[in-house]
């Protein structure tokens, strides 16, 4: 007869370290999130480097969550929608990766609409990683302003996105204008990646409301 799992029972009221699991894979997005703004005004080697690094890590942290929601008995929220979010923070690091490795392919110099652009991500990453962090906490009000302030700087990243747009058309040289735009739209998609966080994130506290 095989070994059986051991299933692990949640105490009503707990903090349970399902909260703490999803918190250290937020920190690994804030990690990347400083990365990306550094890397952006610095174009340091060792700085790339420390982005592969934080991405790799920030996997790990995620396949710690999965193990421990696949093996306990009881979870806080459903196991779908856990699994759910944590994907979706994980997305950050990847998309993170995915734009430095954009930069060192094509020599790309950030414009500083650019680095406003990623700075925003950077806080948004912040204030959702705190909204994790005030899951359980009696005051709803600042978990929820958290993630309104988190979607509103959402919005101005894509108004940003717009302005580079046009500024882009007025280039003549067809070679920047094609990698600005790429870069752009994949900075919007960070921006929207976090915005989708938030929006589980509000879906599951609304659904944890006993």
């Amino acid at each position: 007869m095989g070994e059986t799992k051991k299933r692990i029972f949640f105490r009503k009221g707990e903090r349970t370290d399902v909260y703490a699991l999803l918190i250290s894979q937020c920190e690994q997005a804030c990690g990347s999130a400083d990365l990306l703004v550094e890397f952006m005004e610095t174009l340091d080697p060792d700085t790339a480097v420390r982005i592969g690094q934080t991405e790799k890590a920030a996997d790990r942290e995620r396949k710690k969550l999965i193990e421990y929601v696949e093996d306990t008995f009881i979870t806080p929220v459903s196991r779908h929608y856990l699994f759910n979010l944590s994907r979706v923070i994980d997305d950050l690091s990847d998309e993170i990766l995915d734009l430095k490795d954009f930069i060192e392919f094509f020599e790309y110099k950030p414009t500083e609409k650019n680095i406003e652009m990623a700075t925003l991500c950077r806080d948004s990453v912040y204030l959702m990683t705190e909204a994790v962090r005030l899951w359980n906490s009696s005051d709803e009000s600042v978990f929820w302003d958290n993630v309104t302030r988190a979607k509103k700087n959402e919005n101005r990243v894509k108004r940003l996105f717009w302005e580079n747009l046009k500024e882009i058309e007025q280039s003549d040289q067809l070679q920047q204008v094609i990698t600005s735009r790429e870069f752009c739209r994949d900075l919007n998609s960070l921006a929207n990646k976090i915005g989708k966080v938030c929006d589980r994130l509000s879906d599951l506290k609304i659904k944890s409301i006993k």
